[in-house]
């Protein structure tokens, strides 16, 4: 009788079908610029035929690394680790280099049908990939990336009072009605941070937790600055704004002529009509958003949202009673279909909210080539 043949247990085969997971990141090898540009000038002119090559045969490839506005990036130290794409297997040493704006060429192993992938992990910049690209024997590779800034690496510098431009005049007129801002907190009744943020007490804003709000603040005034509400088109959203209460990281309190919330109110009864550019969104989870004195003032809210691909805002508005007032509770976002590709950089939940810094680079990669853009400071 023929002997019968083993068969597998499940365990057995679920193991033979389990993918290898990726190797640890081995040595890394440290290159000066000026070594990697000479190991590039021999890579070159090797390949020109002017001297045999004496090393297996390689795929040349150049990353050009961007950062929003589209210039080679200058970094400290960079590191570059290469993997299969079929089983993420590591290529080589993982390389560390400083970034001094040019771009950076390898030399990577020929196997052919077979694609790979370069990790970049910039200390100044978010880690990022590389587009895909092949092993296949060819002529030299050129991929592009473009890393958006890790905020805390970098400090907003601020364009003086006196020498905003006059699409700031808006932004002006409100801070000059706008007594006693305070720094937005949700626990407790927060002091002023000046009797007035206008003339030479914007200039003097410090601390961090200040900086943050004061980008964040002008993030919001140029995304509503340039959104005119969609019913008639003659106003821009902050035209309404009459004071500000709070600035915060994330939002900016204030007061608005009680014809915004009719506005309001009239798009998200009508969301179809609107639909190209607003969505409904819930207001009774910006409740606690509004300032502890005026709790008690709450008659209703509502709220909506824009659907644009560039850093989305989100307009709550809150009738208030005893007197009759219309607060304005707005806040940037870094959601869109213009982030679909980055949106696992964003981890934001982890680390205290959304970053000003990120919306900074958002409205830069969108508008920055735009005549005339300007945010009322940059990042150094």
């Amino acid at each position: 009788m023929a002997k019968k043949k083993h068969s597998p247990s499940r365990a057995g085969r679920k193991r033979a079908r389990t993918t290898a997971k990726p190797s640890p990141r081995v040595t890394t090898r440290r290159v000066t610029a000026a070594r990697s540009r000479a190991s590039s000038r021999k890579r070159v002119a090797a390949s020109r035929g002017l001297r045999p090559l004496s090393r297996p045969e390689t795929v040349q490839v150049t990353l050009r690394l961007l950062d929003i506005s589209g210039r080679l990036i200058r970094d400290p130290e960079t590191f570059f680790t290469f993997r299969r794409v079929h089983d993420r297997r590591q290529i080589g040493d993982q390389v560390a280099m400083e970034l001094t704006g040019s771009a950076v060429t390898f030399a990577l192993p020929v196997a052919t049908g077979e694609l790979a992938v370069c990790e970049l992990d910039a200390r100044r910049f978010r880690f990022a990939h590389s587009p895909v690209f092949s092993l296949t024997p060819g002529p030299p590779i050129v991929k592009e990336a473009t890393l958006m800034r890790e905020p805390r690496e970098w400090t907003a510098r601020f364009t003086r009072w006196a020498d905003l431009s006059s699409p700031f005049d808006d932004l002006k007129r409100v801070l000059r009605a706008s007594p006693g801002v305070t720094l937005f907190s949700k626990s407790e009744k927060a002091e002023p941070l000046a009797p007035s943020l206008a003339e030479e007490s914007y200039d003097r804003m410090s601390g961090d937790a200040v900086m943050l709000a004061k980008a964040a603040l002008l993030n919001v005034y140029y995304r509503l600055r340039g959104s005119r509400e969609p019913i008639a088109g003659e106003r821009s959203w902050f035209s309404y704004v009459s004071s500000i209460l709070a600035i915060g990281r994330e939002r900016v309190i204030a007061l608005v002529e009680p014809d915004m919330e009719r506005l309001v109110r009239q798009i998200h009864a009508s969301i179809d009509e609107f639909r190209a550019d607003y969505e409904r969104t819930p207001a009774e989870n910006h409740r606690g958003n509004v300032p502890p004195d005026m709790q008690s003032r709450i008659d209703s809210m509502i709220s909506i949202k824009s659907s644009h691909d560039k850093g989305n805002f989100q307009l709550t508005l809150t009738h208030l009673v005893d007197p009759h007032q219309v607060l304005l509770d707005v806040d940037i976002d870094e959601n869109g279909a213009l982030l679909a590709h980055t949106a696992d950089l964003f981890k934001h939940k982890l680390s205290g909210g959304t970053h000003p810094h990120d919306i900074h680079e958002l409205l830069v990669l969108q508008d920055g080539k735009l005549g005339g853009f300007d945010l009322g400071y940059r990042l150094a």
